[in-house]
């Protein structure tokens, strides 16, 4: 029997729509059934035919077309498919070159070659036609939107909801925060106005607490104080994107709906907003650009493609261990150049000619021990005293521990600072209950945090001599064993990867040039390479069957701290390569090691 697809498609998702959707997909059914063939798959779908950018089930559909699960694609008409010249010609051309069928049940008939005008030219009517639609959709829409007959409300604007007849009222408790916003942005940015509602306990309507850009957006739209702004966006049919519209073209319509706070009340927060961003834009440059957030960022760079390397994390599937790898620019971008190369599902972008990068990964922790390693050689000559420090650190922390505070007047500077901080506490609550204004929480609040800056300061100074305790001797103790153990190096590493101007990587070694123009080449062992690591991961697998040849993939998969797919999956590749073969059946027998011949 010969194998046939369905393809239904409506316009909008509206309820008419769909139960005219309903119908079309019954007598592409029936069609199917009368012709006697045998429904092997349906794609079926309420999106506009404009574009085939956004439709899922064309797009697998068209996906489809290269694999042998149908013969014959049916549909209702040529529009129910596209109304696009381009994507038209380019489905058609995909169909006819792995010698699939089109058939149109409206017309009862199969497309061949010599319709290849006339559906042409109908495709171009039929986008035609949409071009013309789309106008009179948005003519109508902006009419609409000028005579302020409704508006669409989303479903998650915070302190309103939408009533089955229409019409928009407050929610009187998310009103009570919008105001409460408003208040703290005369003398607070987004930030803390953010902080003080997750101190006194309010959340969203999803119950998570608000961020900057949430507040920041709930102060600088106008909806709050009654005026709604429509036509900033507009769908551009030839471009087939939203376009932002230009201000005078806006449509303004002001006690549109209840308004949370005044129209001076938005306004005043605003113009804080501005006064204070204004004020963060005209700072003065800095001195020298940002340092990037570790030691290396921006000194590794990729000796094949010459992009830089940026730090990754990612997980183990079995442990949840942490793996921080440094990887091209360009690989994660575009994955790698070489499809040999890819791992399994890896490639999360579209094959490009000339991108991509086959260059190696460098774990962090070996990259470190191998620079460190490095760097202690080169910098041997420079007569780096590792005890001679670790001594002069431990006689200046034995004089800052000797130093102790005098146990009364600390004591009640302390208090003091105690019931200090209490009355800023309690000044906010002031501030949120309406007690007091605004001016005078901004003037009480200079005041307490300038007595609150003194009686620290007091404290800091407040100081007295007296023997070491035991427990400060304790305390030294611990400090000068993590001094003597690892802590002393990474400190001296750390300023050695100052001095690394950059690292150039290439697949079998690291060239190291320094801040003075000295450069340092680095051979790079197997297990940075990514064919010589996946060959000593499946060695190791070898080693276990070896050692004992009843173990399982799980028990291999608990040593290798990976899942059990990864280890499946190493295990067909030994297979397929010939390295080993499950002598049993069932489950039941052991693993026999194929031993390589020498020179193999």
């Amino acid at each position: 029997m010969i194998r046939t697809v369905i393809y239904c498609r409506c316009s909008t998702e509206e309820e008419s729509q769909q139960e005219a959707l309903k119908k079309q997909v019954a007598e592409a059914k029936e069609s199917v059934k009368a012709n006697g063939w045998m429904l092997v798959d349906e794609y079926i779908e309420s999106k506009s035919g404009t574009t085939a950018e956004k439709r899922k089930e064309y797009q697998r559909l068209y996906e489809d077309l290269q694999t042998d699960r149908f013969d014959v694609v049916l549909i209702k008409s040529q529009d129910r498919l596209m109304r696009n010249t381009k994507d038209w010609y380019l489905f058609i051309d995909r169909l006819v070159t792995n010698g699939k069928k089109l058939y149109m049940y409206m017309e009862r008939k199969f497309y061949t070659t010599d319709d290849a005008l006339i559906t042409g030219i109908k495709a171009i009517l039929a986008e035609e036609y949409s071009k013309d639609l789309s106008k009179k959709i948005n003519n109508a829409h902006r009419n609409r939107q000028k005579r302020g007959e409704s508006f669409i409300l989303p479903p998650g604007t915070y302190g309103y909801e939408k009533l089955p007849d229409k019409s928009i009222v407050i929610v009187e408790e998310e009103a009570k925060v919008i105001q409460l916003m408003f208040h703290l942005c005369q003398s607070m940015g987004c930030g803390r106005i953010a902080a003080v509602l997750a101190d006194e306990g309010y959340r969203d309507r999803k119950g998570q607490l608000f961020q900057e850009e949430t507040v920041r957006r709930i102060i600088r739209n106008p909806i709050r104080c009654g005026t709604v702004v429509q036509n900033k966006r507009h769908f551009d049919f030839q471009l087939k994107q939203e376009l932002r519209m230009p201000e005078e073209e806006w449509i303004v319509h002001k006690c549109a709906v209840p308004a949370i706070v005044s129209e001076d009340t938005w306004q005043s927060a605003n113009e804080a907003m501005d006064e204070r961003a204004a004020r963060y834009r005209t700072k003065a440059p800095r001195a020298k650009p940002a340092e990037g957030k570790f030691h290396l960022s921006g000194k590794i760079h990729c000796g094949l493609c010459g992009g830089t390397y940026y730090r990754t994390i990612r997980k183990r599937f079995k442990n949840q261990e942490k793996i921080i790898e440094w990887k091209c620019r360009n690989y994660l971008r575009f994955g790698r150049k070489d499809n040999v190369k890819d791992g399994r599902g890896t490639r999360k972008a579209p094959i490009i000619d000339g991108a991509g990068c086959d260059n190696i990964h460098l774990e962090e922790q070996k990259l470190l021990v191998l620079l460190e390693a490095a760097c202690e050689a080169y910098y041997n000559n420079y007569g780096i005293d590792y005890p001679q420090i670790c001594d002069k650190a431990i006689s200046v922390l034995e004089k800052v521990f000797i130093q102790r505070e005098p146990a009364g007047k600390a004591k009640e500077l302390k208090k003091r600072i105690q019931r200090q901080e209490n009355l800023n506490h309690k000044l906010v609550d002031k501030l949120l209950d309406g007690i007091i204004s605004d001016e005078d929480y901004k003037r009480k609040k200079t005041e307490f945090e300038e007595r609150l800056h003194n009686l620290r300061e007091e404290l800091k100074a407040c100081r007295w001599t007296e023997p070491v305790h035991t427990g400060n001797q304790e305390r030294i103790r611990k400090i000068e064993e993590r001094l003597k153990g690892d802590l002393l190096h990474r400190v001296v590493l750390s300023e050695m990867l100052d001095s690394i101007e950059c690292i150039e990587v290439y697949e079998d070694r690291l060239k190291i040039r320094f801040y003075h123009e000295e450069m340092l080449e680095i051979p790079l062992d197997m297990e940075f390479a990514y064919a010589s690591r996946k060959e000593s991961e499946r060695e190791r697998i070898v080693a276990y069957m070896r050692e004992n040849p009843s173990v399982t993939a799980k028990e291999i998969a608990e040593m290798e701290h990976v899942s059990l797919t990864t280890v499946n999956y190493r295990i067909k590749k030994l297979r397929q390569q010939g390295r080993i073969y499950f002598d049993g059946r069932g489950g039941r027998g052991q693993w026999a090691v194929c031993e390589r011949e020498v020179g193999t």
